[in-house]
Formats: C-alpha cells, structure tokens, sequence
C-alpha cells in the first residue's frame, strides 16, 4: 500500500468516525430532551397532587409547564420520526438539509427551555407558599399559648379574691339578729321565773 493510499484509508476512516459521533451525539440529544420532558411531567404531577394549588396564577404556570414539556416530547417522537426520512433522502444522493427537521429540533430545544423555567418558577412559588402557610400557623400557636398563658396568669393573680367574706352590712344584721335572740332568751327566762313564783 502506497503512503497516498494510507493516507486515503485514514481520511475514510476518519471521516466514517467523525460521521458516526456526531450522528450519536445529536440522537443522545433528542433522547436527553425526551427523558427530560418526561420527567418534568412527571415532577409537576406529583407536586401538583401533593402540594396542591392555592393561587389561580399557580394553577396557569402548572398547565403552560406541562403543555411546554409536552410540546417537547412530541417534538422530539417527531423528529425521530422525520430522521428516518431525511436518512433515505441522504443516501439517495439529496444532501439539502431538511427545513422541518430544523423547525422541529429548534421547537423541541424551546419547549423544554420553556417548561424548565416554568418548573422552576413553579417550585420557588411552593416552597414560599409552603414556608409562608407554616410561618402563619405557627404564629397562630404561639398567639393562642400566649392568650391560654395570659389568662393562667391572671386567674393566678386574682387567686385571693377566692377567699370567703362577709359584707359590712351582712355583719352587722348577723350581730343585731344575734342580740335580738339574746334578748328573747332573756325575756322568756324572766316571764318563766314570774309563773313559777306566782303559782307558790
């Protein structure tokens, strides 16, 4: 083999290498988008039924975040779909690029950057509306701990006004009823002593 002939061989090689990489590395591409999409749907599923929605505009960054990764993961079956097509078109000779394979790599890459950040918005939002709802409540308990302690407190303070008292005005009427019984007794042991020495 001449050195030209080697160097024809490598050059094939190197360019049959070259062709192989960067036809694995777009489909890696399309793949990642794929599974990314997939999963951020899966993601704001499952935070959507356990965090729930308490605000409309959160209710809007929900749907437009999921129709985005939607919107990516047909993008992507499409292109899978398209790249079949354009490989045939290739091998027969038609080197044009494809201008829907275009359109639809740039929908795919946009939808997912969409969705992304829409996710991203989505969890911010919750974790300050989960942390703000938690603050709340417990502001609420210690107000209430606070309130039941103020009035221990007090009920404590006012603790001597438990004891038993009598009235000025109710002594008083309790010391004339006792005199005036006082005086009774006497009065009918004297017309008692009278009787009995009338009666000798």
């Amino acid at each position: 083999m001449t050195p030209e002939e080697f160097q024809e061989q490598k050059d094939i090689q190197l360019y049959a290498a070259s062709a192989t990489a960067w036809v694995n590395t777009a489909l890696e591409h399309d793949r990642s988008l794929l599974a990314l999409s997939a999963g951020g749907i899966g993601l704001l599923m499952t935070l959507l039924t356990t965090a729930g929605v308490s605000d409309v505009v959160l209710l809007v960054l929900y749907i437009l975040a999921i129709f985005s990764f939607l919107a990516a993961l047909i993008a992507v079956l499409a292109i899978f779909k398209r790249n079949r097509t354009h490989i045939e078109q290739v091998v027969h000779g038609n080197k044009a690029s494809d201008p829907l394979l275009t359109v639809l790599d740039n929908l795919a890459v946009s939808a997912f950057g969409i969705g992304a950040i829409l996710t991203a918005v989505i969890g911010i939002s919750t974790a300050v509306l989960t942390y703000s709802t938690a603050k709340e409540k417990q502001m609420a308990s210690e107000s209430k701990v606070g309130a039941t302690l103020g009035t221990l407190g007090k009920s404590l303070n006012n603790l001597g006004n438990l004891q038993t008292t009598v009235p000025p005005a109710q002594t008083q009427t309790q010391s004339t009823g006792q005199q005036t019984g006082a005086a009774s007794s006497s009065a009918a042991s004297s017309g008692a002593a009278t009787t009995q020495s009338g009666s000798k």
